[in-house]
């Protein structure tokens, strides 16, 4: 029996149809699949959040606790919980290696809470931020210089903090580089025969870091400057 063309024109629209009403409900768990994962993130509370950030820094996941320390900072500001996610945040950053943002999160907290009883604890991650770029003494020693900064506001306005040992132990060590630092410099000049400009350096090695160990050459470098010069 041969069917008429109609008969097949609906069978081929209705066959389109169906499809476009499979692809259009497919469409619409998508979007719901979506929306329930967004919505499901919103719905989250400051408690969960919390718990969910220190849960991934105690495994050590510190950028998806970042995430989290961050999202608590953001939705809920002026929560309890957000003071904690602030510094845990810092602490993130810094056990992630990533100095630059520990450096500024540190600084933030120290801003909006200027008496908060942590703050030793504060500005000695601070100095440890630039203390862990400090470079060999042939670079730019910004890093260092921040470093001793920090360390010595520490020792300076919180003598009796637990941190002030172990801020006077980094300091040394950063002073240290500082004065390697310009002992290079000042050698450099010192085999250009520029004797004048390598002597400033060498000088102020004595002046400026008394506590530091010399090279052993600095003394005799500063006779024979002084000797060239006369």
């Amino acid at each position: 029996m041969k069917r008429h063309p109609l008969f097949k024109y609906s069978i081929y629209k209705y066959t389109l149809i169906g499809m476009g009403l499979i692809w259009f409900l497919l469409s619409l768990m998508g979007c719901s699949l979506f929306k329930s994962k967004e919505a499901k993130e919103l719905e989250k509370t400051p408690e969960s959040l919390i718990m969910e950030g220190l849960d991934a820094y105690q495994r050590k996941r510190y950028e998806k606790a970042g995430e989290a320390f961050q999202n608590l900072k953001d939705r809920f500001p002026y929560n309890s919980y957000a003071i904690v996610a602030e510094l845990k945040l810092a602490d993130s950053h810094f056990l992630n290696k990533e100095y630059l943002l520990a450096a500024t999160s540190y600084k933030e907290f120290e801003k909006l809470h200027p008496a908060n009883e942590i703050i030793p604890y504060v500005i000695f991650q601070l100095g440890q931020c630039y203390f862990k770029q400090m470079p060999t003494i042939d670079r730019d020693p910004s890093n260092t210089l921040e470093a001793v900064k920090e360390f010595e506001r520490l020792i300076k306005n919180y003598p009796q903090s637990e941190y002030a040992s172990q801020a006077e132990t980094k300091l040394l060590k950063a002073k240290k580089n500082l004065a390697a630092h310009e002992f290079f410099i000042g050698e450099f000049y010192y085999h250009q025969n520029n004797y004048k400009a390598a002597l400033v350096r060498f000088e102020g090695i004595v002046k400026e870091f008394p506590d530091s160990t010399y090279p052993s050459k600095l003394k005799h470098y500063i006779n024979i400057c002084k000797e060239k010069l006369k």
